[in-house]
This record gives C-alpha cells, structure tokens and sequence, in this order.
C-alpha cells in the first residue's frame, strides 16, 4: 500500500489493531530520498514494534532482489556444500583415480582433496543457482521503487496462510495506491 504520509499509516495499524486483524507481517517503509522530519521520527519511535515493524526499502526481502537472491544463495550453500563434499569423496573413492599423485597423497588424502572439490563445485551450484531465480522481479518492483524515491511512504502487509487481508479496512485507509505482490 502506497501512502502520501506516514499519519495514515498510523492510523491504519491503529484500526488493525482494534479490530483485532491479525496479520504475519506489517511492515512501515519510509521514503527513500526524503529526510524524515522530528515529529515522524518520533511518532515511528513511539509506535514502531507496538503496531508494525520499521524497516528501510533495502532490507525487505521481497522488494530487493540483490538481498534476497543473497540470502537464497547463503540457504542453498549450507546444504549443497556438505552434499558436494560427501559426494567428492564417494566418487574418489569409487573412482580409485589418482589425479593428485604428483603430491604424494595416498588414498585418504586423495579422497579429502576430492571432497574439497566437490564442496566448492557445491558452493559454485548455489552462486549460479540463486542467480537464475526472479530475473524479471525488478520489471515489477520498478513501480514501487520510483514511488518511494518520490517521498511516499510504502505499507507491507502479509496475510497468515488460510486467512484473508481485510480489505473493507484496507480500501477506507486512503492508500493513494494498493499493489498486490506474490512471493
């Protein structure tokens, strides 16, 4: 929800929170380009982690690509570099090849050295396959992001799963503009 100030944002959360709405995430996005002046700075401080969450345009997952297709890479490392590992030093076990004699090694050391290679094959897969993920998410942040950067203030809600947002609440808020992402 794209808003012209941040006192009907407030006011918004205020009536989630008398009706009692229940969400999985509320979250407040100022504007990116605009100073925040002394009276929203404290009204965020007073309400912010009562009524919603205050986080900056960069650090929300879904409205940033580059983060989120970090944190993507990060997941998939933690489970692809162990499984590269266990599987370097199957297939050199398997293989019985001696590709790093000149070293001197025996079979263990073979074996670790071909683990070592199949971990950072693993650490490669996660680089390249968090790169493939959500190339065309900036098409459709671009919307977002340029209303931001013209001193909007942005409202993330996410609804919990098998709950429905409410939307006579929503469409009375005065929101300048209501966008609906998946993901």
């Amino acid at each position: 929800m794209i808003f012209e100030d941040i006192e009907k944002c407030i006011k918004l959360f205020s009536v989630f929170k008398e009706k009692s709405v229940i969400l999985s995430e509320a979250i407040l996005i100022p504007p990116i380009t605009e100073k925040i002046s002394s009276d929203e700075t404290e009204l965020l401080n007073a309400k912010a982690n009562i009524l919603f969450k205050y986080q900056k345009f960069e650090d929300i997952r879904i409205l940033n690509p580059k983060l989120d297709r970090k944190l993507r890479q990060k997941d998939m490392s933690k489970w692809l570099m162990p499984f590269g590992f266990i599987a370097g030093i199957a297939f050199s076990n398997m293989t019985n090849l001696s590709t790093f004699s000149f070293l001197g090694l025996n079979n263990i050391g073979e074996s670790l050295i071909g683990g070592l290679l199949g971990m950072v094959s693993g650490y490669l897969g996660s680089v390249f396959a968090s790169a493939s993920i959500n190339i065309n998410r900036n098409k459709e942040l671009r919307p977002i992001i340029n209303l931001n950067k013209e001193g909007k203030w942005l409202v993330l809600l996410e609804n919990q799963i098998g709950t429905e947002l409410p939307w006579d609440v929503i469409k009375q808020s005065e929101a300048k503009d209501i966008i609906f992402l998946e993901g």
